[in-house]
C-alpha cells in the first residue's frame, strides 16, 4: 500500500538538512511515526512538504521514506487561497500515484490539496479553526490570518469521507459538518524521549513552571503572566519559563507586560528550543501550566503526563478528555488570572497531591500514547479505508 502523507514534516530532523536551523514547529507526531510507518511490511510511506526554505525542490529517500519537499515563491500564498500549494502537490501526487493521501491538520494547504486531489484521502485533526477564531471574541479582529484557514477548513471537512480524531471534542466538529463521515479516534504518539526521561524535582521553595507550545495571544500567555505574578506572593522564589517559538512581534508584547509587572527576573522567555533542551525543561520543571482560550488535544500535556510532570491546563476544547480533575491533573477555568492561581497553589501547596496527578497521569498517558501501538492502530486506519475503496470499485464494476 502506498501512502501519501502532506504534511508540515520538520527539514532539520533529516540528515540531508542537519544544518538547516529553522526554530519552527516540530511537529513530534509527524517525526515518531513516519520510520516506524515506513518500517512495516508493504507500506510505502511518501512525505510531501511545501517550503520556502529551498531554493529548488528536493526528492529523495531517508531511512526507508520517500520524501518530496516543493519550493514555493515567497508570496502570500494565502490570499490566493493557497492554489500555488495545490497544484504543486498535486502534481507531485500524479507522480505518485498513492493508494491513500493522509492530510495532516485543517490549518494550512495541507488538507485542502488532500481532499481536491482525485485520489482517496483521509484528514487528521489537529488544531480547530473556527472554535480557535470564536475562542478569541473580539481579539480575532486582530488575527485576520486566521480566516483563510478557518474557510479551508469548513470546505475540507464537508468533503472529505475519513478523519482521524484525538478527541471526541474534534469527532463533534466534524459530525456538525459532515454527518456521514467515517471518524476513526487515535491518539497521537510521544517521544522516547519523555519515557525515559529523569526527574530532577527542584525545592518546594522554588518551584519552577514551564509553559511549552506556541507562544501567540490565543495560548493565554498573558493570563499565565498575571497568574504568576499573583503566584510570586505566597512563592517568591518561583521561576516560570516560557518556551515556544514566537508570533512575530509578540515577545515586545510579552516583555513590557512583564516590567508593568514587576515580574522580568522571574520570568524566562526561552523562544524556540531543540528537543534534547525541551526534555531538560520538563525534567527540571515543578508543573507543565497550558492556559489555552481554545486547544484540540495538546501533544505537551501528553508528553508531560508521560514524564511525571503534574499539569494545570484550561478546561477547553478537547482537554478535559486528557484530564480528570484532581486525578490525572487540575483543570482552571479559560480566561482567569485567578483561577489559574488558584490551580497552580493548590499543587504547590499539596505536594501529596501534586504526586498523586503526576503518578495517575504517568501511568494513564503511557498506556495510550505508547508510539508501536499507536502506529500499529495507524497502519489498521489505513487498511480499513483501503480495503472498503477497493469494495466500493468492486461493486461498482
Amino acid at each position: 500500500m502506498r501512502i501519501a502523507w502532506i504534511c508540515p514534516y520538520p527539514l532539520e530532523v533529516l540528515r540531508r538538512f542537519s544544518r538547516m536551523s529553522i526554530g519552527s514547529h516540530p511537529a513530534p507526531w509527524l517525526t515518531i511515526q513516519a520510520p516506524r510507518l515506513a518500517a512495516v511490511p508493504n507500506i510505502e510511506l511518501h512525505v510531501i512538504g511545501v517550503t520556502k526554505m529551498l531554493k529548488s525542490d528536493e526528492h529523495f529517500v531517508e531511512d526507508g521514506i520517500y520524501f518530496h519537499f516543493l519550493s514555493l515563491p515567497r508570496v502570500p500564498r494565502a490570499l490566493l487561497f493557497y492554489q500555488i500549494d495545490r497544484r504543486r502537490i498535486h502534481s507531485c501526487l500524479r507522480n505518485i500515484e498513492p493508494d491513500l493521501v493522509h492530510g495532516f491538520g485543517t490549518e494550512s494547504s495541507y488538507s485542502y490539496a488532500a481532499v481536491s486531489s482525485p485520489f482517496q484521502s483521509l484528514l487528521m485533526i489537529q488544531g480547530i479553526q473556527s472554535e480557535i477564531v470564536r475562542a478569541l471574541g473580539s481579539a480575532r479582529w486582530r488575527s485576520p490570518q486566521l480566516f483563510v484557514p478557518m474557510a479551508l477548513e469548513r470546505w475540507t471537512v464537508r468533503r472529505c469521507k475519513d478523519f482521524i480524531c484525538e478527541a471526541n471534542f474534534a469527532a463533534e466538529f466534524v459530525r456538525r459538518l459532515n454527518p456521514v463521515a467515517n471518524i476513526h479516534m487515535l491518539r497521537t504518539p510521544v517521544r522516547s524521549e519523555f519515557f525515559s526521561l529523569q526527574r530532577d524535582w527542584p525545592p518546594a521553595e522554588a518551584p519552577v513552571l514551564i509553559f511549552v507550545g506556541s507562544v501567540i495571544p490565543e495560548k493565554g500567555i498573558e493570563v499565565l503572566l498575571h497568574a504568576f505574578a499573583e503566584v510570586l506572593k505566597d512563592f517568591p522564589e518561583a521561576h516560570l519559563r516560557v518556551i515556544g517559538h514566537y508570533a512575530l512581534g509578540y515577545a515586545p508584547v510579552l516583555q513590557s507586560i512583564l516590567t508593568r509587572l514587576g515580574i522580568e527576573s522571574r520570568v524566562s522567555l526561552h523562544g524556540y528550543l531543540e528537543i534534547a533542551d525541551v526534555v531538560q525543561q520538563f525534567a527540571a520543571a515543578t508543573l507543565l501550566v497550558l492556559p489555552s482560550f481554545m486547544d484540540t488535544a495538546p501533544n505537551v500535556i501528553a508528553e508531560a503526563q508521560v514524564a511525571g510532570v503534574p499539569v494545570v491546563a484550561t478546561s477547553v476544547g478537547g482537554i478535559p478528555e486528557m484530564i480528570e480533575p484532581d486525578v490525572t491533573g487540575v483543570l482552571v477555568e479559560p480566561r482567569s488570572a485567578a483561577s489559574l492561581r488558584d490551580g497552580i497553589l493548590r499543587l504547590l501547596k499539596d505536594p501529596v497531591l501534586a504526586t498523586s496527578v503526576a503518578t495517575a497521569g504517568r501511568v494513564r498517558a503511557r498506556e495510550i500514547c505508547a508510539p508501536e501501538m499507536q502506529v500499529a492502530k495507524l497502519v489498521e486506519v489505513y487498511r480499513t479505508i483501503h480495503a472498503q475503496q477497493n469494495e466500493e470499485h468492486a461493486t461498482l464494476a
